[in-house]
Order: structure tokens, then C-alpha cells, then sequence
């Protein structure tokens, strides 16, 4: 079996009222309306398929629909199915977190039509936090019943980083050179993922990588033009990245009101404990968790103790 055979979610369409010809696409398991529905927003590299690798036990969606939800992931402008004309030729950074949070609420619009509620629950991840915290505490508010951070990251310096953001002419700004959008590779992949994991560590099932990689590159109609195969990420989010690792918040925690959990891996480099806690503490809600995974990286989610997440999740959502 491939991983074809394991990729049986369901997708939907839905019109973009933010910018003209985008067409959103939603992943989605259990999706019967008479359910609960969660949304979950992905980060900056990985689209939906990250949330629903097409191997046994590896679908955070499937298992997130077998806890009893409606469990949906969408990807953003530009990621993914959400195929941009505008992303097509665009020449500067696409899809910042302020684009990004009108594609959710057009998300979370169309999740609440079809079950007929007011709000629904929102996991975000890496890049995510950031979109849908930013959400949560503006646009959103009245929308969100509960919230999940995956992985998040706040405003702390991180100076890893930094060193890949940075123009290297001038450490203290953003690289000039960062286009609309960056290929991402199966080596490039194995290599950002290695470096999220501590030397010697054991953490990663070789064959949901593959599936993770092989999926995402199908998603591109582009990606078998290059040499070797790679899909477009838009890097909108490395503008949002700069000024959360140079310690700049984009959004204000005291305006999430909702109750909250924060969760990520506990050896993870990118989403650090300290900033995490710092947010947590900002946080407007008082009904909030904050939960470690072991032995986890920054893609605890999809790695070998993935359920420990999924369970803490389901938890938190029931």
C-alpha cells in the first residue's frame, strides 16, 4: 500500500471574500454536520497535510474525528490546495498572519454555517499560534469556544533564527532576497527536522516522513518541475517570524479570553519553554493548561509519541 491509499479525507471549497479568485481548500474527517467542529491552522512550511498524514495512526484529524468531533484543517492562501492566482506571480513575501486570519474567519464562517453554532474550537501550530491567537484575540473572539497553541511561538528571541532570517549584509533586518516563496525539498525537510531534534535521537517513523513529504509535493501541480521534486511555502510568515524571534509580539495574549492549552514538545528549539510560559502567563483566559510532551520536538505531533498529543488534545477539546 501507498500512501495514496491511506488519504481518504474529504475536502471542501469555499470562496475567499479577501481576495479575488482564491479558492480555500478545508481537509476534513468526521465531518458530519450533527458533530462538534474543530478547525485546525497549520504553520509556516506544512500545509493541512500535516494534520492528516496518509499513514495508519499518524492523522491528528482522524484521530481528532474518532475522539467524536467534525475535525477540519485548512490551508492558507497559497499553501496546500488553496491554489492563489495572486500567489502566482506575486514578488514579494505572501500570506503574512494579517492576510492569513481573513482566511480563517472565512474558515470559521462556513465550519459554523454548516453546523449551525456560534463558534467552534481552533488548533494552531507554530506559525499557527501566531495566526490564530492573532485571530482569537481580534477578529475571531466571539467565534472561538476553546483554543489550542501547538508548538507556539510568542515574542522571544531566538537567535538560531535570526541567523536564517537575517540579511547577511545587515544582521539586524529581514533578507531582502526572501521572494513570495521558498521550495521546500525531501532534503531540506529531513535536514529542518534533524536540526528540531537533539543529536542521536529517535523520534521520527522514516515512513510517515515519506508520507508526509509525498503528500505535500502531490499538492503542488508544480513540484515535479524541479530538480529535485519541491513544493512552493509561502514566506509571508518569515516576516512574521522576524519580529516574533526579535522578541516583538504580534498580537496582545490579554485578549485571548477563551479557555486555552498551550502544548508542545519538551526538547522543542523553536517554540522554547520560556517563551511559551511567558505567554501562558499573558494570557486574558483563567481557565488555561499548559502540557509538555517528552521526548518531543517541534513536530512532536508527528512523531513517535504523536498519540500522547492527540490524547491531551481530545482531552482538552472535550
Amino acid at each position: 500500500m501507498t500512501w495514496r491509499d491511506h488519504d481518504t479525507a474529504a475536502s471542501h471549497f469555499i470562496a475567499s471574500s479577501d481576495e479575488p479568485g482564491l479558492r480555500l481548500h478545508i481537509r476534513a474527517h468526521g465531518d458530519d454536520p450533527a458533530r462538534a467542529p474543530v478547525l485546525f491552522v497549520h504553520g509556516a512550511t506544512y500545509a493541512s497535510r500535516l494534520y492528516d498524514i496518509p499513514h495508519p495512526g499518524a492523522s491528528w484529524l482522524k484521530a481528532t474525528a474518532e475522539a467524536g468531533f467534525a475535525a477540519y484543517a485548512l490551508d492558507i492562501r497559497g499553501y496546500g490546495l488553496s491554489h492563489s492566482p495572486v500567489f502566482e506571480t506575486a514578488g514579494k513575501p505572501y500570506a503574512r498572519a494579517s492576510k492569513a486570519i481573513r482566511d480563517i474567519d472565512d474558515a470559521v464562517a462556513w465550519i459554523c454555517a454548516r453546523h449551525a453554532v456560534e463558534s467552534t474550537r481552533l488548533i494552531g501550530g507554530s506559525w499557527g499560534s501566531i495566526t490564530t491567537a492573532l485571530y482569537t484575540s481580534t477578529i475571531g473572539a466571539a467565534r472561538v469556544e476553546r483554543l489550542v497553541l501547538y508548538a507556539p511561538i510568542f515574542a522571544e528571541v531566538n537567535a538560531g533564527w535570526l541567523t536564517i532570517l537575517a540579511d547577511p549584509n545587515d544582521p539586524a533586518r529581514v533578507d531582502p532576497r526572501h521572494g513570495a516563496a521558498r521550495l521546500v525539498t525531501e532534503a531540506a525537510t529531513r535536514e529542518r527536522w534533524d536540526a528540531e531534534m537533539p543529536d542521536g535521537a529517535n523520534w521520527r517513523d522514516e515512513a510517515v516522513f515519506q508520507a508526509l513529504v509525498q503528500a505535500s509535493l502531490a499538492d503542488d501541480p508544480h513540484s515535479a518541475h524541479h530538480n529535485p521534486p519541491a513544493f512552493r511555502a509561502p514566506n509571508g510568515t518569515f516576516l512574521d517570524l522576524w519580529e516574533a524571534f526579535n522578541g516583538r509580539r504580534l498580537y496582545d495574549p490579554k485578549d485571548v479570553n477563551c479557555p486555552t492549552l498551550l502544548i508542545r514538545g519538551g526538547a522543542d528549539p523553536t517554540s522554547t519553554r520560556t517563551d511559551a510560559l511567558r505567554l501562558f502567563d499573558g494570557l486574558g483566559s483563567a481557565d488555561r493548561q499548559y502540557v509538555e510532551i517528552a521526548n518531543g520536538a517541534h513536530f512532536a505531533s508527528a512523531e513517535k509519541r504523536a498519540h500522547r498529543v492527540f490524547r491531551a488534545v481530545n482531552a482538552f477539546l472535550t
